[in-house]
């Protein structure tokens, strides 16, 4: 009889535990159903958003190599309107900036290049634009612009290459002295720079032999 007693008050313990916290428990099941749900619709989207700016970014490399710059760039548009937050849109606008460069027409690569750098979520494309974008600055007779450009460092594995150009931007200047130490700083941060970047060693090593050594 006690038992049955002593199991009777647990029910009833168990009754009015679930009746105090039925509704915390109930809220606590919503919030994670609409968790799950709304994780599951977000995945969703995210893939159709990936798909169809890859369907646009395929159409646009077919365009381009076509060579018709017109349906080109209506797919790029379309990237840059629809897509700016991908990965499709922002190597779109590396890959029309670096067609610019090439057509010499340096204005629209700037404007290609400034656009990665404000809507790109991935540091290292931003630093990729910041650099290349300063190249052309450089070649725009802008060696300041250059290395104000510079010097935001949004991917650090970069600063071999971002010593360079910020080198030769100093050369363009004619600080010899600034520009011997950018590239002895990107020859320290680069891996066999002597192998990988001849260019760059060749251009310290005209610099250290016209720069007198100190006393």
């Amino acid at each position: 009889m006690t038992e049955y007693l002593t199991e009777q008050e647990q029910i009833e313990i168990l009754k009015n535990w679930i009746k105090q916290y039925s509704l915390v428990i109930l809220a606590g099941v919503i919030i994670a159903v609409v968790a799950i749900t709304g994780w599951r619709y977000w995945q969703q989207r995210q893939s159709k958003i990936l798909n169809h700016a890859s369907a646009v970014y395929d159409e646009m490399l077919t365009m381009r190599a076509q060579n018709d710059n017109v349906a080109t760039l209506v797919q790029a548009n379309k990237l840059f309107s629809h897509y700016p937050k991908t990965t499709y849109g922002q190597m779109a606008a590396l890959m029309l900036a670096r067609d610019a460069v090439t057509n010499k027409d340096y204005p629209a690569a700037e404007q290609h290049l400034n656009w990665v750098i404000d809507h790109s979520r991935i540091s290292s494309f931003r630093q990729i634009a910041r650099i290349r974008l300063a190249r052309i600055l450089i070649t725009e007779q802008k060696p300041k612009d250059a290395i104000k450009q510079l010097q935001t460092v949004e991917d650090k594995s970069f600063n071999g290459m971002t010593n360079e150009v910020r080198g030769d931007a100093y050369l363009a200047m004619n600080n010899e002295a600034m520009a011997r130490e950018s590239y002895q700083q990107a020859l320290s941060e680069l891996p066999n720079a002597e192998v990988i970047r001849p260019l760059l060693r060749m251009k310290y090593d005209n610099l250290t032999t016209t720069i007198p050594s100190a006393p």
